[in-house]
């Protein structure tokens, strides 16, 4: 007679454990098969994209955009296919995993998951900010050191270095913002650069930039002559 509340309890703990379990293994195993499923597509996908820009010759076309001796320069292989595919391979990786964790109820798990596939996009964005950025930098910086040294100045080329690093670097910043990255950090950072920007300004004219000035005003000078 001792021996019938714990026997009545171990009985109890039993079918709890074993209605559990029936109701958890369907879900379980549904929830591997959706992930499955979801990286199956993920890595179609990645092959698709792939081929898909080597048939149109992406990688090409950026090339002639400037962006292949970009991509040398950083020490990287310029490669969209690649890039494009990894990242929708990973967010369709990242979705099946999130929907495997609602299924078996990981709700810690699924909000973290559901975090980084809403960051992704914001990954692909910096990538379209970086890439324009040195596009810009590179056109602008050209643009510049031209019309520098056709104003018959001899400083185009460093004009034209200025001019590009500066474009890069405030395009860095923008995709740093757009990650998200140390808010304040990016912006101490902006501030930081502009304030060196301008004391690196003065003390070039100051040192050395009165010849260029001299020289810039008296062709000037010249010109209204004739």
């Amino acid at each position: 007679m001792y021996n019938e509340p714990f026997t009545d309890t171990f009985t109890q703990s039993l079918n709890f454990v074993w209605t559990n379990m029936v109701v958890y293994i369907p879900r379980l195993f549904l929830a591997v098969v959706l992930f499955i499923v979801f990286w199956a597509i993920a890595i179609s996908l990645e092959t698709i994209i792939a081929r898909f820009a080597g048939t149109i010759k992406a990688d090409e076309f950026l090339k002639r955009l400037g962006l292949g001796a970009l991509a040398h320069k950083a020490g990287m292989e310029l490669n969209a296919g690649k890039f494009i595919g990894a990242l929708v391979k990973w967010f369709f990786i990242i979705a099946g995993l999130l929907v495997a964790s609602n299924m078996v109820g990981l709700n810690q798990v699924a909000n973290f998951l559901t975090a980084v596939l809403f960051y992704i996009p914001n990954i692909a964005v910096a990538a379209v900010i970086l890439v324009a950025g040195a596009m810009l930098a590179e056109f602008v910086g050209k643009a510049t050191g031209a019309s520098v040294s056709a104003s018959g100045l001899k400083s185009g080329p460093f004009a034209s270095k200025v001019v590009r690093w500066a474009v890069f670097i405030f395009a860095f910043i923008a995709a740093l913002d757009q990650l998200g990255v140390a808010q304040t950090l990016v912006n101490t950072l902006y501030i930081g650069i502009v304030a060196m920007l301008a004391i690196a300004g003065g003390l070039a004219f100051g040192l050395g930039g009165k010849e260029h000035a001299s020289e810039f005003i008296a062709k000037l000078k010249r010109d209204i002559s004739q």
